[in-house]
C-alpha cells in the first residue's frame, strides 16, 4: 500500500473515532440538523473531551448437524475511558476486554493503554501497553511522521466544526452526502429526556446494512490500492444490506454539550452471517455427502455507548512509556501489521 493512501487510511480511522466523541431551555422548535450545528458549535469552545466507553456482546451460536445440536453462548465486554486534547493534539485510550466462548476453548480478558502526543515539530509518537497476551507485555513506541499527524489533526478539525469539504477531497468521496444521508430519517424527542440527570436534546438516528454497504463501494471506487473488487464489494453487501444500527445522541438542552452516545445491533438480520459461518465450519472431504451445519445466531445484546463528562483532560504519558525502546521507522508498525495479516 503506498505511504500516501496509507496516511489517508490512518486520517480517517483517526476520523471515526473523532466522530464517535465529537457527534454530539429544551426549546421544540429545533430540528436535527440546529442541534446538530449547535453541538458543533458548542464543540468550537472545548479544548478537551473526555468519554467512559462499554460495549456489550451476547450472542448464542445454535448448530446441528445431523442429529445433534450445540448451543455455544459467545459473550464479551470491554470498558475503556477515552480522552483527547485538540491544541496540541493529544490521544489516550485505556481499559479492558475481555470475552468468554467457553464452548470453543476461548477465554480472557486483555488490558490496553495507548497514547498518541505530538512533539513541538508537529511529529508524533504512539505508546502502546497490552497485557493479557503472552509475549506482549510492556511499552512499545511508534514514531509517526508529521504529514500522518497533520493528515489526522484536519480529519479531526473536520468532524469538530461540520466542514466536511477538505475531509471530502483528501478521501475522494463525498462525506457530507454521506451526513445527510444519514440523517434523512433521523428523529428529534418532542422533549427533553433525562441523561445522568442532565436535560437533554435526544436524537434517534437508523443506520442500514445499505448506508454501509455504499461508503464501502465508495472507499473501494476512491482507493484502488485497498483491493476491493465488484466481487468482494457484492459479497460484502449481501452480508451488510441485513443489517441494522441505532443510534441515539444526547446533547446537554443548556450548553449543546454531548452528554451520551450509544450504538445497538441487536436488531439486525444475522441469518446470512450465521450460513457464511457455517459454511466456514464446514471442512468435510470433497467426496462426502454430509451437509453442512446448520447455524443460527440469537442475539440477545450487541451495543456499545459513551458517557461523556466535562472535567478538563489533561494527557500524561507514563515514564515508563517514554522510556520504552522506539522503533526505527514508523514503517516499521505498518510492515508489522501487513505481515501479520
Amino acid at each position: 500500500m503506498k505511504r500516501a493512501n496509507r496516511n489517508r487510511l490512518l486520517a480517517a480511522a483517526a476520523a471515526a473515532v473523532s466522530s464517535f466523541l465529537l457527534l454530539s431551555g429544551f426549546d421544540s422548535a429545533l430540528t436535527v440538523q440546529d442541534v446538530i450545528s449547535r453541538g458543533q458549535e458548542a464543540m468550537k469552545d472545548m479544548n478537551s473531551i473526555s468519554a467512559q466507553m462499554t460495549g456489550v456482546a451476547d450472542v448464542v451460536l445454535d448448530m446441528t448437524a445431523g442429529e445433534e445440536s450445540n448451543s455455544i453462548p459467545l459473550k464479551g465486554d470491554m470498558d475503556l475511558q477515552v480522552q483527547m486534547t485538540f491544541e496540541p493534539f493529544a490521544y489516550h485510550v485505556g481499559g479492558t476486554m475481555s470475552g468468554d466462548a467457553s464452548a470453543l476453548g476461548m477465554a480472557g480478558e486483555m488490558g490496553m493503554d495507548m497514547y498518541m502526543v505530538t512533539a513541538e515539530d508537529g511529529t508524533g509518537t504512539i505508546y502502546v501497553s497490552i497485557s493479557g497476551i503472552e509475549g506482549e507485555e510492556g511499552w512499545q513506541a511508534i514514531p509517526v511522521s508529521a504529514e500522518s499527524m497533520q493528515e489526522m489533526a484536519e480529519m479531526i478539525e473536520a468532524s469538530r466544526s461540520g466542514d466536511l469539504t477538505a475531509a471530502s477531497e483528501k478521501l475522494g468521496m463525498d462525506l457530507q452526502a454521506l451526513q445527510d444521508q444519514m440523517f434523512e430519517n433521523a428523529e428529534l424527542a418532542p422533549e427533553a429526556v433525562s441523561v445522568n440527570g442532565v436535560d437533554c436534546y435526544e436524537i434517534s438516528i437508523p443506520v442500514t446494512g445499505d448506508m454501509i454497504s455504499n461508503i464501502m463501494s465508495q472507499l473501494a471506487a476512491s482507493n484502488a490500492e485497498l483491493g476491493l473488487d465488484e466481487s468482494t464489494i457484492s459479497i460484502a453487501q449481501m452480508f451488510l444490506s441485513p443489517l441494522k444500527m441505532d443510534i441515539v445522541q444526547d446533547y446537554a438542552v443548556d450548553t449543546f454539550r454531548p452528554v451520551y452516545v450509544g450504538y445497538d445491533m441487536a436488531g439486525s438480520d444475522f441469518s446470512m452471517l450465521a450460513q457464511m459461518v457455517g459454511a466456514l465450519m464446514f471442512t468435510s472431504g470433497e467426496d462426502s455427502t454430509e451437509a453442512a451445519p446448520d447455524i443460527s445466531l440469537t442475539v440477545n445484546a450487541l451495543n456499545m455507548s459513551g458517557v461523556y463528562n466535562d472535567e478538563p483532560v489533561e494527557i500524561v504519558v507514563p515514564e515508563e512509556a517514554l522510556n520504552a525502546p522506539m522503533a526505527e521507522t514508523e514503517l516499521e508498525l505498518y510492515q508489522a501489521l501487513e505481515e501479520a495479516a
